[in-house]
């Protein structure tokens, strides 16, 4: 029988969401916090990623979460693996997935981290997933259109997109608001933030499939060199 997806949301500040679930993102009073992102990711040291997957998972069992209180029993931050982990000037997101046979979870955090701290503060957090059947997998030559956020406003408006990829994809570049910015992409995951918005200035009416539609195009680049441009994700 086919999956039964379930969206889920908890957000601390405003945000938008479409297709199955949300990323939660730093909101108003971050400052400008985003001085230092660059479009392309940068080298993360080993050291940094731990230090950085440590306060994501630390994150993630806090008692701001409240998983007693809506909170995504069927998540397991510390027995999720690391998907990917990415730094963009002083800030390193990590995405951790805990999938099994009947659910596919994965949980996100932006953490300010100088490069060669001994720690850092995850400024934002979320849980995007569904349960009833299997983890999705992308086709070969193709992505799934995954999770996606906005949050903040001005100069602190900050989006963030991320899915299963396929095999023989090894670069995607996205457009939006007049940002172009490289993902990264690792272990069959694609995901990338940026300042900027990702969502119309509307009404955003409820989240998840039915919302708003984001104003976003994707470039692909496949393992023969070929380039797909204004690539059509799929939803899984």
């Amino acid at each position: 029988p086919s999956a039964t997806r379930r969206r889920l949301l908890w957000l601390g500040a405003a945000a938008a969401v479409v297709s199955t679930a949300y990323l939660l993102l730093p909101g108003p009073g971050q400052g400008n916090a985003y001085a230092t992102w660059t479009a392309t990711p940068q080298t993360l040291a080993d050291g940094d990623r731990a230090v950085a997957v440590l306060e994501c998972r630390a994150a993630h069992r806090g008692p701001i979460w409240a998983r007693q209180d809506g909170g995504p029993e069927e998540f397991d931050p510390l027995a999720a693996t690391v998907a990917l982990a990415e730094r963009r000037g002083d800030l390193v997101a990590v995405l951790l997935q805990d999938r099994g046979p009947m659910k596919d979870f994965t949980g996100f955090c932006v953490v300010s981290h100088e490069p060669g701290a001994s720690s850092g503060e995850v400024t934002g957090r979320g849980v995007a997933g569904a349960t009833g059947g299997p983890p999705s997998v992308a086709p070969d030559d193709g992505f799934h259109e995954g999770s996606m956020s906005q949050s903040g406003s001005g100069d602190e408006l900050i989006s963030m997109v991320s899915g299963p990829v396929g095999a023989d994809v090894v670069g995607i570049t996205m457009h939006a608001d007049g940002v172009t910015v490289e993902a990264t992409i690792e272990d069959g995951y694609y995901a990338a933030w940026f300042p900027g918005r990702i969502f119309p200035d509307l009404d955003w009416g409820p989240s998840g499939q039915g919302g708003p539609e984001p104003m976003i195009t994707y470039d692909l680049t496949l393992a023969d060199g070929t380039t797909l441009t204004d690539a059509q994700p799929s939803r899984p």
